[in-house]
């Protein structure tokens, strides 16, 4: 098959790490092209020469809603003319914004296009002309592929049932011999992720802050980048051992100089870091941001608090940190736990996506 993969990045969140991926994953037995509305030299994630890369230079930040009009129409204008170029048997789109102009660009055409949702839509809203516009072209879609069974049900205001498909998030398969035990783990609270609102970075340290006095020997870590870290970065200035590495190319690096995982969001799809966490045998702290994240934490797989919360996230912090015995327990469960989500098993999910389209192109 031919194949087009459409997103507005590959900058380096969870979305664009996963499109990378299928997009290799594919290569092998499909002419596979990734378009993104930013261009090439932005790209943070690589893919294999043999998959065809298209960066269409439409990234940006309007400064006003009739600017936002005209930049909207030329991105369905510029995608519409390059997905010609292409010429698909299928088109599968990730994100919500991207999801709509792929839709409005490709109306009319017999070929599939398959949209993805990577957060979860009932909390990241959008604004209200982006709502309606969604509203008008989702139904076009030949099915939605969603990342819990919540969000399915709530994604059935725009496709019945039997047109959404729920493929958790899923993680590189762990090679043998890389996790480590949590004796090993120096004493290091570990965030990794986009420094965006959602992620209530702002709360972990203020949690932090609290406990650190009482922990002399931890300290706390925070990886990535984002549109908040020089704010995230002032507010923890007077805070004791607080470090932000930014931007980092090999996180099960990361992974494994950890000593305990915190993902401290208001919401979530479903949290990636939180499985590579997890699988390279760190234990975790998680916000109850998403139904996946009581999926994930079972019975005392990983440490649950509710998201506002800022006294419990310290008080569960601080109790791992003074309990390595417990640490041990949690990591190991959240360790079996996570591994059912490597890309051995979540991959396939995928292949029949494509393979339904291959169907529908008959």
């Amino acid at each position: 098959m031919r194949v087009a993969l459409v997103i507005h990045a590959l900058y380096g969140g969870g979305a664009e790490r996963l499109m990378s991926r299928l997009a290799g994953r594919w290569s092998d037995r499909h002419s596979v092209h990734l378009v993104t509305w930013a261009n090439t030299d932005s790209d943070r994630y690589s893919v294999p020469p043999a998959v065809t890369r298209h960066g269409l230079g439409l990234m940006g930040d309007s400064p006003n809603w009739v600017a936002g009009v005209w930049a909207n129409l030329r991105r369905v204008r510029r995608l519409r003319n390059k997905l010609q170029e292409v010429r698909p048997d299928a088109v599968i789109s990730f994100t919500d914004q991207v999801n709509i102009v792929t839709l409005q660009a490709t109306s009319g055409w017999s070929a599939p296009v398959w949209i993805a949702e990577h957060s979860d839509p009932r909390q990241q809203r959008l604004r209200p002309a982006w709502e309606r516009w969604r509203n008008r072209v989702y139904p076009r879609a030949a099915g939605c592929i969603v990342l819990t069974e919540s969000i399915a049900e709530y994604a059935r205001r725009w496709l019945p049932a039997e047109r959404i498909r729920v493929i958790p998030a899923a993680v590189d398969d762990l090679p043998q011999g890389v996790r480590t035990s949590v004796e090993a783990h120096p004493p290091r609270f570990l965030f990794v992720g986009r420094l965006s609102a959602e992620k209530r970075v702002d709360r972990l340290i203020a949690a932090w802050q609290r406990i650190a006095p009482r922990l002399e020997q931890w300290r706390l870590t925070v990886v990535g980048d984002g549109p908040l870290r020089a704010q995230l970065e002032a507010a923890a200035a007077e805070v004791p051992r607080v470090e932000f590495l930014g931007w980092h190319d090999a996180p099960e690096q990361v992974y494994r100089e950890g000593g305990v995982l915190v993902l401290p969001s208001q919401y979530e799809g479903f949290p990636v870091a939180l499985l590579e966490g997890m699988l390279h045998g760190l234990p975790a702290i998680a916000t109850q941001c998403t139904d996946a994240v009581q999926t994930l934490a079972g019975s005392g797989d990983a440490l649950v608090v509710v998201p506002q919360d800022v006294d419990a996230l310290a008080q569960a912090m601080c109790d791992l940190a003074n309990d390595p015995c417990r640490r041990a327990v949690v990591a190991e469960r959240g360790s079996a736990v996570a591994s059912k989500y490597q890309w051995q098993h979540v991959g396939p999910l995928w292949d029949a996506v494509l393979d339904q389209s291959a169907s529908l192109n008959r």
